[in-house]
């Protein structure tokens, strides 16, 4: 049986959501909607509108959010808008669709790609994907089709027990006729696939208590990355290199693949009329042939700017590796300097079991006095420590810890790498003495 809200809407918020920020993403087709073929334009404007946007500005309350009222998407950044609901913080993000009349579709993914990798950066994980759907749409074309391949590439499967597939505008067409569509969703063709690896088909009915009862579902769920914040951020991946960039380069290859024999076809046809002294028919090819070289010209172009961008990623991460290396060849030969007047056992010293805090400063060259008064970060000196009755006890005394200097016993791990304290004399610079860390 179909899922489908119902008119109560509980506040009762899910377990462990309180206080907490509950992020969900609107997807799904945007753009010149495909009832454009439609002859009704009054229906058209009227049934555009409950999309994405649509679904932000009703469900959030928040009047500012630009809804279309024509047959074009409003959304070419990603929005976010955040409101309180069940004691927590709901953050809805707008999404450009793919598809779009004004951007292209690597466009499109670039904006999604930023915003997704700075959120997986910064730890801002989705709670659940609302991916959006008119049911007013009478086929499955080509745009529904493609939205649908990039969403699976971004997403990925792991997921999609957090994604709704959610039919709208359903005040539009007779019930009858929208259940049998929805029906059709269900289709390996379509959503089979995505609803067999635990997306859930859902329904919006165009009313804030409709949207709210989704969202209400999705609190509950543990936030997951999509692979296409796994693929850009922990696998330093390009855009090209990840699943989404794969689909696209392969969708222009096939356009350019597909226009350019168009147009070789129009020019054959075209020289026929030319020789029949057609000169009608010439005229029809003709503009026919200008679409369809205009529509080649740009799938060229959007596949020279993906391979384009891929090229100054592949640049950038090379260059990123690059300084890695070197930074890793310099910490090879530098040292830690810690100021004696920073070794105070009384101050920092916080278990005789332990080591003490301190701030210590990475020297590259010894002999440059200036490194040593560079930026200091926090260590923590360890010291051996002898095993007696079960007991561990500090070789150093507090004596020879705060008077005699440091010893040999002493050291510092940065990461997994250890440095030891190998002279027990210190060294001066710029008037003040320091205790020098060496590799070892």
């Amino acid at each position: 049986m179909p899922t489908t809200n119902t008119e109560h809407v509980s506040t009762i918020p899910p377990k462990d959501s309180l206080g907490t920020e509950i992020i969900i993403a609107l997807m799904g087709v945007t753009g010149k909607i495909q009832s454009l073929l439609e002859p009704c334009i009054r229906w058209l404007r009227r049934a555009t509108g409950s999309g994405k946007s649509y679904f932000v500005r009703e469900v959030s309350g928040n009047s500012e959010v630009e809804v279309s009222g024509d047959l074009y998407s409003c959304t070419s950044k990603v929005k976010s808008y955040s409101f309180e609901y069940g004691g927590a913080r709901i953050t809805l993000v707008d999404t450009p669709g793919f598809n779009d009349t004004n951007r292209s579709d690597m466009e499109v993914l670039k904006e999604i790609t930023d915003w997704t990798s700075e959120s997986y950066r910064k730890e801002r994980l989705l709670s659940g994907i609302i991916y959006l759907h008119p049911i007013t749409h009478t086929r499955l074309e080509g745009s529904a089709l493609k939205n649908l391949r990039m969403f699976r590439n971004l997403c990925g499967q792991k997921v999609l027990g957090n994604v709704f597939l959610t039919t709208t505008q359903w005040s539009n067409v007779n019930l009858r006729e929208a259940e049998l569509r929805e029906n059709r969703l269900r289709s390996q063709d379509f959503w089979g696939g995505l609803i067999g690896k635990g997306a859930t088909l859902q329904r919006f009915h165009g009313t804030r208590e409709s949207g709210l009862e989704l969202i209400h579902k999705l609190m509950s769920n543990i936030p997951k990355p999509l692979d296409i914040q796994d693929q850009i951020v922990k696998q330093n991946m390009t855009l090209l290199e990840t699943s989404a960039g794969k689909c696209i380069n392969e969708e222009l290859i096939a356009q350019e693949k597909r226009h350019k024999e168009e147009v070789e076809s129009l020019e054959k046809e075209r020289q026929e009329a030319i020789n029949a002294k057609d000169d009608e028919m010439n005229k029809i090819l003709a503009e026919e042939q200008a679409k369809v070289q205009k529509k080649l010209e740009k799938a060229a172009a959007e596949k020279k700017l993906l391979a384009e961008l891929h090229a100054a990623e592949v640049r950038k991460r090379e260059e990123e590796e690059r300084k890695r290396q070197e930074e890793m060849a310099r910490r090879e030969k530098s040292v830690i300097a810690v100021a004696t007047e920073d070794i105070s056992v009384i101050a920092h010293i916080h278990t005789f079991l332990g080591g003490y805090l301190t701030r210590g400063r990475w020297i590259f060259d010894i002999n440059n006095h200036e490194e040593f008064e560079s930026n200091t970060f926090a260590v923590e000196i360890q010291y051996h420590v002898k095993i007696l009755s079960g007991v561990e006890i500090p070789v150093k005394t507090l004596r020879e810890l705060s008077g005699e200097g440091m010893g040999k016993s002493n050291y510092i791990f940065v990461g997994e790498v250890r440095y030891v304290c190998k002279s027990r004399t210190p060294i001066k610079r710029g008037g003040r003495h320091f205790v020098i860390f060496r590799k070892g």
